[in-house]
């Protein structure tokens, strides 16, 4: 097995160095050269405050499932720092997954973080308890837990593209991330090829917890880009069962 990983990472290395070679690094969006994403470029990105309810899109501040919503529902709620029909964003997360990309996670790290602290202050001056959100209250003692890939995936790919954008998050707001407790068991047919109900069917059994029980933690689910909300349910279900409180998705764009 130490063999074919270091195989797996030589090979990944020399895809890296092609890449570099065939494309300069250059801003994605205005061309000046040096860096993937200049800073005049980023400040473009947006930042959503209109969030809504997963289920059945109502807007509310802090992006709550609805009461009316809840039945079927693991998942607590879902943040959405912008659209996967904006131009720049939907190219700085190609570039990140389909590219290779790996330091454009430091960019999409960060617009999480500035969407989080936004609604931390959002949150902070609601004065109807209903509308509140535990894990917001003390985000500082939430876990941050991204999306696993199944091994395959990953293998194909060499990194996980949502634990590079959790780890920049961890590092730039101290918040403590687990990337190895939960685990992506089953290689199902790829959710973006799928209807609504065949993402909810496919991915069911999925995710697994190997970690001892989480003791009433607060979970922050992170991922690039969510559509259905399927995929972000199921690991959420997973980790309730294995004693989470509330679960919050954080992701970088809806497609």
């Amino acid at each position: 097995m130490d063999y074919i990983k270091k195989f797996t990472d030589h090979v990944l290395n020399w895809r890296d160095f092609i890449i570099d070679l065939i494309f300069p690094i250059e801003c994605l969006s205005c061309g000046r050269e040096g860096e993937w994403f200049c800073r005049a470029c980023f400040h473009k990105i947006g930042i959503n405050h209109n969030q809504r309810c997963l289920s059945c899109g109502h807007v509310n501040d802090l992006g709550k499932i609805c009461r009316p919503c809840r039945a079927g529902y693991a998942l607590d709620g879902l943040w959405v720092a912008g659209a996967y029909n904006d131009e720049l964003t939907a190219q700085v997360i190609k570039a990140l997954k389909y590219y290779f990309v790996r330091d454009l996670s430091d960019c999409l790290g960060f617009i999480l973080g500035l969407l989080l602290r936004d609604l931390v202050n959002i949150h902070s001056l609601k004065k109807e308890k209903k509308q509140k959100a535990d894990t917001l209250k003390e985000v500082s003692r939430a876990l941050l837990v991204p999306v696993p890939l199944h091994i395959r995936r990953e293998r194909w790919r060499g990194f996980n593209q949502s634990q590079l954008i959790a780890e920049k998050l961890s590092d730039k707001f101290g918040i403590e991330i687990d990337c190895h407790g939960l685990k992506r068991v089953k290689h199902g047919k790829a959710q973006a090829k799928l209807s609504k109900s065949e993402r909810w069917e496919n991915i069911k059994g999925s995710f697994f917890w190997e970690k001892e029980s989480l003791s009433g933690r607060n979970i922050i689910l992170i991922d690039d880009v969510v559509t259905t909300g399927a995929t972000l349910n199921e690991a959420a279900k997973v980790l309730k069962e294995n004693g989470a409180g509330e679960v919050w998705g954080l992701v970088v764009a809806r497609g």
